[in-house]
This record gives C-alpha cells, sequence and structure tokens, in this order.
C-alpha cells in the first residue's frame, strides 16, 4: 500500500513538473488569436489592439485571425479541435457566445469544453443606432414613423439569434411596432449597410455606433445599459425609454480549448491583465467606449452561471427550436 502510494505522489509530481516545464517554453511558436466577426467590428478591433501587448506580455507573436460565419460556430468548431496547448486562442465574450446557444444555433453547451482566460475590458453590449439624415432624430420618432410603415423598416445586426437579434425581437415588441431583421456577419458590415442606406436602423456594440456618431455620420438613439454613457451623455438608456428590456454589460473574454494546461492558462491569464495597463491599448479602448478593465476567470464563471440561470431561459422562449422534418 505505502509503496502504491509512493508511485501515485510520483506520478502527480510528473504530471505538474510537465506543465510547470511546458509552460516555460510556451510559447513555442506564434499564437493565433481567432475573432469570430468579420473585420471592422467591434470584436476585431478589440482583437487588433490587444495583439501587440499581449504578444508582449507572453513573450511571442500573437495573430489575429478572422473567422466569421455562422453565428460563431466556425470559429468555435475550430477552437474545440485546436491542440490544447495555449497556442490557439478566441476572442469573444461569453454572453455572445453562450446565446447563441440559447437561440437555438448550437446544440450543445460548448463552452463547458473550453477554458476562459480573462477578460479584455467591459461595454454597453447594445445601442440603436440611425444614419444622420434618417427621417426620425430620436426613439421615440423612430416608433413612430414605424407605425405608419408598417413591416417596412429593415433592422440590421450580427448572425442571426444571440442578444442583438433578441434586443430587436423585444424593443420592437415593446414599441408595438413591425420590423425585419437583416442579419450580417459582424458590426462592419452591418454598418456599411447602414450608411449604404440599406437597412433602417441597425443594433451593435457602442463600441462600433461611436465612431460614427462622433463622425456626424449617424445617431444613438438608445443604449442598453445601467446609466448613460459619459461620451455620449444625451443618449438615453433603453429604461428611460420605457424599454423593458435589460441588456447585461458586456466584455470581450480570451478562450482556450479545455485541457490546456493549467501552468499555462495561469500564464496567458496574467497576460491578458498585463496588456489591458498597456497605455497604447488603454488608448485604442478609449475611443472605441470600451473600459479596459481586466476581469478574472473566477468572476466571468460566476457571470456565466448568472446568463445559464437567467439569461438563457428567456432567450430559448425568443427562438424556440424548429420542428424536425
Amino acid at each position: 500500500m505505502k509503496r502504491r502510494h509512493l508511485i501515485q505522489s510520483a506520478l502527480v509530481l510528473a504530471v505538474l513538473a510537465a506543465g510547470t516545464a511546458s509552460a516555460q517554453q510556451y510559447p513555442s511558436k506564434p499564437v493565433k488569436l481567432i475573432v469570430p466577426f468579420a473585420a471592422g467590428g467591434a470584436n476585431d478591433l478589440n482583437g487588433r489592439s490587444l495583439q501587440i501587448p499581449l504578444g508582449k506580455a507572453l513573450g511571442g507573436n500573437v495573430i489575429v485571425e478572422n473567422m466569421p460565419g455562422a453565428s460563431t460556430k466556425i470559429a468555435v468548431d475550430y477552437l474545440l479541435k485546436s491542440a490544447p496547448d495555449g497556442h490557439t486562442l478566441l476572442l469573444a465574450g461569453h454572453g455572445a457566445l453562450m446565446s447563441y446557444y440559447y437561440s437555438g444555433i448550437f446544440d450543445n453547451k460548448f463552452w463547458e469544453n473550453m477554458v476562459i482566460l480573462g477578460q479584455t475590458g467591459r461595454m454597453p453590449w447594445v445601442a440603436i443606432e440611425s444614419k444622420a439624415d434618417a427621417p426620425y432624430a430620436n426613439w421615440a420618432e423612430l416608433v413612430a414613423y414605424a407605425k405608419k410603415n408598417p413591416g417596412k423598416l429593415s433592422v440590421g445586426g450580427p448572425a442571426p439569434g444571440g442578444m442583438m437579434n433578441l434586443t430587436v425581437i423585444e424593443t420592437a415588441r415593446n414599441a408595438g411596432i413591425d420590423v425585419t431583421y437583416i442579419p450580417f456577419k459582424g458590426g462592419g458590415p452591418s454598418g456599411a449597410a447602414l450608411l449604404g442606406g440599406h437597412v433602417a436602423y441597425r443594433v451593435a456594440q457602442a463600441s462600433e455606433v461611436y465612431p460614427n456618431v462622433r463622425a456626424g455620420k449617424t445617431r444613438m438613439l438608445a443604449v442598453g445599459y445601467p446609466s448613460r454613457m459619459p461620451e455620449l451623455p444625451d443618449v438615453p438608456t433603453f429604461t428611460e425609454l420605457g424599454i423593458m428590456f435589460e441588456v447585461p454589460v458586456f466584455g470581450f473574454d480570451v478562450w482556450a480549448p479545455g485541457g490546456l494546461p493549467q501552468p499555462i492558462a495561469a500564464r496567458i491569464t496574467k497576460a491578458i491583465e498585463e496588456s489591458v495597463k498597456d497605455p497604447d491599448y488603454i488608448r485604442a479602448s478609449k475611443a472605441l467606449v470600451y473600459d479596459p478593465v481586466f476581469t478574472g476567470p473566477d468572476k466571468l464563471k460566476d457571470s456565466m452561471r448568472y446568463m445559464d440561470r437567467e439569461v438563457g431561459p428567456k432567450m430559448q422562449a425568443a427562438f424556440p427550436p424548429e420542428p424536425k422534418k
């Protein structure tokens, strides 16, 4: 019995030593940071801002690669099939990823096979944006216009399902208007569609909307956030407008495939925390109204449990599964 105990202890020590050694050698090649949406959107811009400081903190090179399509399934599947060695990471908010499961895009809780390593900041998840020359200057006027033109307004947003799609459903229902949701592969394409006059308005992350508003090209009609944004203090919140729909606060998270050795996970988490303190990263984030505040894995897991308990059921009710043929 004593000999067996000694052998087991030796095996545990050997595994720990191997993990520590791999962490010391990591990264041994460029780290791929996958963005599950098209270039030009908030997720992509945050990845580009994080790329250099994260590489410095890790002591290697980080390459950002966009893998848009299928409501993040392409990117998630790629991550899940990657080696759990820290050289393939995914940048995406847990709320966004989980919402695609609740809305029927994924058929399993895939995040249970992933490791969440840290969050790079936070911001309002959803804002409503229209062109500056649209025939409505605020939400009330948009609602009145939609009621005079029932079924004629199209709304741009990211992939079908998820929080943005749910926001369109809930805000339209709340206002008593009939609109059509037009999905795009990210904030960049939906923004181009809005500016080109191909959709009447769009839902997008505040960081995607803010540059257009600042340039005088668009208006932000409302923001789904507990308080008004300091950068745009005249923009009312959903609650102020009587829109009874609570949107969680949002941030971009770094993920790895399940099975990542703990020493490497700890090293990446520490590198993320260092990266958000980088002066260039802070400047780039502030320009996108993204608050560069680090959140660690434990608090993010608490948030994920809240999503699973409170938000998930509402979303599943809004996006019931299609009957099997």
